[in-house]
């Protein structure tokens, strides 16, 4: 997987030498030149092939949908997750707390 994330920071290192980000009110802008033709690659090529990926992937709508719900239910998931390890902290918390007070007693 790390393989993975240096490929990715290389490729965007390269990419972005001589690019100049221009900021104004919390966003940033940037013109992008293409000095060739753009290559194109679809998004399972790119996500299940050991072949290099072009330089633009594109989705069709049913898996940017597709993955829009799965980041959603994600989303969801974590403050589930939140929500119950706050109670445990708390529960934790109680029961030390009971704890002591039966050892000091």
């Amino acid at each position: 997987m790390s393989h993975n994330i240096d490929n990715f920071r290389k490729f965007l290192e390269k990419k972005s030498r001589g690019i100049r980000i221009n900021r104004k009110e919390g966003k940033a802008f940037w013109e992008v030149s293409t000095k060739g033709e753009a290559t194109y690659t679809g998004f399972l090529e790119f996500a299940y092939s050991t072949k290099s990926s072009g330089d633009y992937v594109y989705l069709d709508r049913s898996t940017a949908f597709d993955i829009v719900n799965r980041l959603n239910w994600m989303e969801s998931k974590i403050r589930s997750l939140i929500k119950r390890e706050r109670i445990m902290i708390l529960l934790l918390i109680a029961s030390s707390t009971i704890a002591v007070l039966g050892w000091l007693t």
